[in-house]
């Protein structure tokens, strides 16, 4: 089965914060590291269920899951046959 990808409007403000903060040392590295965060989001097109469940797992009832990429956390969910992203949060912060 081929999942679609949403990103949800607070997946695409983190994405602007996250370039904002890597581009104040070089704007290349940020185009480059957020199109690899990008490409990232489109591996969970096939078998999303391989990646483990994110310590947030579960809050408001909902099944979360994480894909890592660099120090950051890809959040997302399943949801008939989309690939949620909910967030993505340097790997530092849980919760």
């Amino acid at each position: 089965m081929k999942y679609k990808i949403f990103i949800t409007s607070t997946a695409e403000a983190n994405l602007s914060e996250i370039y904002r903060h890597i581009a104040l040392d070089s704007p290349m590295a940020a185009r480059k590291f957020i199109m690899g965060l990008r490409n990232k989001f489109k591996t969970l097109a096939s078998m999303p269920e391989r990646c483990p469940l994110a310590p947030e797992d579960g809050m408001d009832g909902v099944t979360i899951r994480h894909l890592l990429y660099g120090d950051y956390r890809i959040l997302f969910s399943i949801d008939q046959g989309h690939a949620v992203i909910l967030q993505i949060r340097h790997g530092a912060r849980i919760r």
